[in-house]
């Protein structure tokens, strides 16, 4: 796909989505399917590529999964009849999420493996999983760099005990922990060293364990600081995703800086999602929340500055770092120290790129602040910005909210099949309903 040229919008739009099914949802419910050694089925699974890698990492493992089409919604999983008979690579691409998650589950699959993912991966941090899974006495080599992959691991090696796993640099360890944790004799109990990043993240975690048959009074837990998993079975289950919280925040952002309305159909304050709170921090500056019985929406409103902690929802930094610079004032967002490990250097990118906007910003290793263009601020009569989406799918969709009050070219669009291959036909929903 060529780069896409975004002008702004004439008028406010008025919305009504139902968006695709959750990737964070769609990989857990994958996992702890596999997990339950039976035939399930999910549906309304997440169209992103992260999902479409889980899958494979399944189909690696034998695993038959069956579709009606390439893009249908519901996906059924019928488990091998027995263990793989060779050595298996289980490529995970950019996915960090799955790479995590992989990690975990071949530890208690029979087999021998070979987990690796592309450059990018190769150097995100895997070292505190690693340790973790073998303090579990699970086998794992490295081949290349210390604490990434690509790693060898000897299947079925994990025991049931206890382990320790810093909370700072990803709740994905900790989940991918959590879900192997019931096929183990004893159990596991996983004590947080620290504060841990992305507390929702776990909660979404044990919801989908709990889906898949592990009961509560096998979930013991001391806040967000002691996990105790004790042994259960996982059973077969149909599952069904909710929809994206992550993907809705670019569309209630579309709406805070265009003035315009979106609702989301089947999302709710109350849900377990950390990235719902999103409509919190526009409510903070200056937009209205629309609750309905089986939506949540968003309506704009000229925009103040903000200070929010984002170490709960720190997917949408960027989205609420470019709807903050269309704000009156300075906005300070903090806990982003995972930013700097991202698919790319979140904080540097999302710097480079305002600027290109004409916003000044100032950053440390964990806090950005922006000073806002302020709430009717615009460039409609400018040339393009050409805005760098550095192969990072959040870039793409979070700058586009810039495109609707100042003209912006986003480099490499196709980027955003990561987690929303869909993205650009429901963004273009939004020019149509203004």
């Amino acid at each position: 796909m060529a780069n896409r040229v975004l002008q702004p919008l004439t008028k406010p739009f008025d919305v009504r989505l139902e968006l695709p099914g959750s990737k964070s949802f769609s990989n857990r419910a994958l996992v702890c399917a596999a997990l339950s050694g039976s035939v399930c089925t999910v549906s309304n699974l997440s169209p992103a590529d992260d999902t479409a890698l889980m899958l494979n990492v399944l189909a690696d493992l034998g695993w038959q999964v069956r579709r009606a089409n390439p893009l249908a919604k519901e996906v059924s999983l019928t488990p091998p009849r027995n263990p793989p008979a060779h050595s298996v690579t289980v490529y995970t691409g950019p996915a960090g999420t799955v790479t995590r998650f992989a990690a975990a589950l071949l530890t208690v699959v029979p087999g021998q493996f070979t987990l690796d993912g592309n450059e990018r991966m190769r150097e995100r941090p895997m070292g505190e999983l690693i340790a973790a899974l073998r303090s579990l006495k699970a086998q794992i080599t490295e081949k290349a760099t210390q604490g990434c992959v690509p790693l060898e691991i000897e299947g079925a090696s994990l025991r049931g005990g206890k382990c320790a796993l810093r909370g700072d640099v990803s709740s994905q360890f900790l989940s991918a922990l959590l879900m192997v944790a019931p096929t183990r004799g004893g159990g596991v109990e996983v004590e947080i060293e620290g504060d841990l990043v992305s507390k929702p993240y776990a909660d979404i975690t044990l919801e989908v364990m709990k889906a898949f048959g592990v009961p509560d009074g096998a979930i013991e837990r001391d806040g967000y600081r002691r996990f105790h998993i004790h042994e259960a079975n996982y059973r077969p289950t149909h599952y069904a995703c909710p929809p994206d919280g992550t993907a809705a925040s670019y569309f209630w952002g579309a709406a805070a800086v265009s003035g315009g309305t979106c609702v989301i159909d089947g999302l709710s304050r109350g849900g377990v999602q950390g990235d719902v709170r999103f409509v919190d921090l526009l409510e903070q500056m200056g937009c209205d929340v629309l609750e309905f019985p089986n939506g949540l929406g968003v309506k704009g409103a000229p925009l103040r500055a903000v200070e929010a902690d984002l170490a709960g929802l720190p997917d949408c930094a960027q989205t609420l770092a470019v709807v903050c610079a269309f704000a009156q004032g300075t906005s300070h967002l903090t806990g982003l120290s995972t930013l700097r490990v991202k698919e790319t250097d979140r904080i540097a990118a999302l710097q480079s790129e305002l600027k290109k906007l004409g916003v000044e910003t100032r950053a440390g290793g964990d806090w950005l602040e922006v000073d806002g263009r302020g709430p009717f601020a615009d460039a409609s009569g400018s040339n393009p910005a050409s805005i760098a989406t550095y192969d990072d799918h959040r870039m793409a969709m979070s700058f586009a909210i810039a495109g609707l009050r100042m003209p912006v070219r986003i480099e490499n669009p196709e980027c955003v099949s990561k987690s929303f291959p869909t993205f650009w036909e429901y963004w273009a929903r939004l020019e149509r309903n203004a």
